[in-house]
């Protein structure tokens, strides 16, 4: 009975030292698998890429992207809010794309993206054999230069246009003397009225603030199309209805004229004359006009849906009046309604009057 108590425990214990042993040659193989393993991991290619690709923090961004920055306008955005842009690119899941044109086996040529955006291309070579091998990131190519922006902007010339608190001055007009297509005409007559100038700024990334104040500094609104934009007249309400009402006054007196209404062309002139500017050009082509005036058949004109445009300020007393108007003309008992237009320069002689100097039809 003893014995077999005795032999049961050596064989207890032989189990034991046997699972032991087990054990630990169990656990070194599993760790030299798993050593294998891992070295097999980390010398894949995947391993050094996905590493790359977290790297991408603020100063690894600016480190690619300096030389570009340095390259943009700074006046129209700061360094850090161009960079801030950039960095905008990088916010969304990167990865990555292999490029097997230019890859070998021991380098590896990779295109770097963000959604279906490129934002560059890196290569990674092959050092050492086997679960030795190293794959290093030997080349970035980072290209932005598709990011930068040009924009043009119309303005009338005796604005003021800023852009993040920066007056834009002269280096960045590209045109001037551009014309307010509502006043051709006035232009071809060598008036001095006031222009629209172009505005071009390029070089610069992202968007931009563009601030307008007109001539006495009011926030002003920017306009792509030249005709959006009103004339500045460079007058007072005041003068405004002055020139109006002259205006009123005057037009019928020259369609009368000028139709001879009522063949009385003597009458006519006295009625127009008083609004002519005397030793004007004009007062004396009226005055020439009568006599082939009485000759004249009377077309019986009436003057109807007189519209002033504008009036524009154009020096020493000057006013220029832009006026459209209707005409009925009636003749061999057929009327006919025609649309015509004016401008007028007159002269203001303050409690003199007002004055009519030169006539040019539109």
């Amino acid at each position: 009975m003893t014995k077999r108590r005795k032999s049961a425990r050596r064989f207890a214990l032989s189990m034991i030292v046997y699972a032991l042993t087990f054990i630990v040659f169990l656990a070194l193989g599993l760790r030299v698998f798993w050593s294998f393993i891992d070295g097999y991991e980390k010398s894949q290619p995947k391993h050094a890429l996905d590493a790359y690709i977290q790297s991408f923090d603020s100063a690894h961004i600016r480190a690619l992207s300096a030389d570009f920055v340095a390259s943009l306008d700074p006046e129209l955005k700061s360094e850090e809010e161009s960079f801030a842009e950039i960095e905008k690119l990088f916010s969304g899941e990167l990865h990555y794309s292999k490029n097997s044109v230019e890859s070998t086996d021991d380098r590896l040529v990779y295109a770097v993206l963000s959604g279906n955006r490129l934002l560059g291309t890196m290569a990674l070579n092959k050092n050492g054999e086997g679960n030795d091998t190293v794959w290093t990131v030997s080349d970035e190519q980072f290209d932005f230069s598709d990011l930068k922006n040009s924009s043009e902007y119309l303005a009338p010339s005796d604005w003021q246009l800023s852009c993040g608190g920066l007056l834009l001055g002269e280096k960045y007009i590209t045109e001037k003397g551009i014309r307010y297509p509502s006043m051709e005409e006035a232009y071809d007559y060598g008036f001095s009225l006031p222009t629209l100038v172009r505005y071009k700024l390029d070089n610069y990334i992202g968007e931009l603030q563009i601030e307008a104040r007109d001539a006495v500094g009011n926030e002003a609104q920017l306009r792509d199309d030249p005709t959006d934009y009103k004339l500045s007249d460079r007058c007072t309400e005041d003068v405004r209805t002055r020139m109006g009402d002259f205006t009123r006054r005057f037009l019928p007196l020259y369609i009368a004229f000028m139709s001879n209404t009522n063949h009385n062309a003597y009458d006519n002139d006295a009625r127009v004359h008083p609004y002519l500017l005397p030793g004007s050009d004009l007062e004396s082509r009226f005055y020439n006009a009568i006599v082939g005036q009485t000759w004249s058949h009377s077309q019986g004109d009436v003057l109807h849906d007189v519209v002033v445009n504008g009036v524009f300020e154009i020096g020493e007393g000057k006013y220029l009046i832009d006026v459209d108007y209707m005409v009925d003309t009636t003749g061999s008992g057929i009327t006919t309604e025609n649309e015509a237009g004016m401008l007028i320069v007159a002269v203001d002689q303050g409690a003199g009057g007002i004055f009519a100097s030169e006539l040019f039809i539109k």
